[in-house]
């Protein structure tokens, strides 16, 4: 059977470890030619090599999503390897910065901003004229803690910032895009621990010797994957300018997908009265 991205190419920023690897590997699995972007070469060809394993095709890409000229090759190169371009999900990005915001170091506070927001504008940028050309394909965002409503008991102004930044960004950009095949979704993955986070909570499950608290919160990096997978291939068409959650239950039913699409409204950046 064929996969629900077959014959298509896809750029994965973020691509060598936990949520992006995962959205790798699925798209791959699904069809899809993947270029595999990060700042860590090893990271990188790890995933590659999980790809090739299988029988998918990747290219591994070492890049700084925050400098333009990278993003620029990272696409350039993408061509000459393909020979095209459908998809691009930008999920390079992380936290940090968690200080308040009168004793935080403004170079930390506007690097985050900038892995985040910054290094989704630069890729989306370079792609665009590929996609145009064609009047075809699927941009998707990555939200995160912070951009819906604040977060309890850590400072979090740089993180939260950016990530409300890329909702207002989905939607914005999707309506420009109105008069053309392209679309543009954001996928909010919920919390996902990273393997360290995972080793921590794991040693403190054994010294206390019951479950986490959290742990029932947090979604395994596949979760992102399947929703990643959804927004990028056909199923989700003609949907444009949404915020996603793993945790939304409708995206799953085409007859409430379809509801979704008619709604000016549902799932987007909009003021609601009480």
């Amino acid at each position: 059977m064929a996969g629900r991205l077959e014959g298509k190419v896809a750029i994965v920023t973020g691509g060598g470890w936990n949520v992006g690897r995962a959205i790798a590997e699925r798209f791959a699995r699904e069809g899809a030619a993947v270029a595999i972007c990060g700042r860590r070469a090893a990271l990188l060809e790890e995933t590659a090599a999980a790809i090739h394993a299988t029988g998918g095709r990747s290219i591994a890409l070492p890049a700084d999503v925050t400098r333009r000229a990278d993003m620029e090759g990272l696409v350039a190169r993408t061509l000459e390897s393909f020979g095209t371009l459908d998809v691009v999900a930008a999920i390079a990005g992380g936290g940090g910065g968690h200080e308040p915001l009168d004793t935080i170091d403004p170079e930390l506070w506007e690097h985050v901003v900038r892995i985040n927001l910054f290094g989704t504008f630069h890729v989306f940028r370079a792609a665009l004229p590929t996609l145009r050309a064609k009047n075809r394909g699927a941009l998707l965002t990555c939200s995160g803690g912070g951009a819906w409503f604040p977060m309890l008991g850590v400072p979090s102004t740089a993180y939260a910032s950016a990530k409300a930044a890329l909702c207002r960004l989905t939607d914005q950009l999707a309506v420009e895009l109105l008069d053309t095949g392209i679309r543009v979704n954001c996928l909010q993955p919920g919390r996902v621990w990273s393997p360290w986070d995972l080793e921590r909570i794991e040693a403190e499950e054994r010294r206390t010797g019951r479950p986490h608290p959290e742990r029932a919160l947090n979604h395994p990096p596949d979760d992102a994957a399947e929703l990643a997978l959804f927004l990028a291939s056909e199923e989700s068409a003609p949907l444009t300018g949404r915020i996603v959650s793993v945790d939304d239950a409708w995206w799953r039913d085409p007859a409430r997908v379809r509801a979704v699409s008619a709604s000016h409204h549902a799932c987007c950046l909009r003021r609601v009265e009480p």
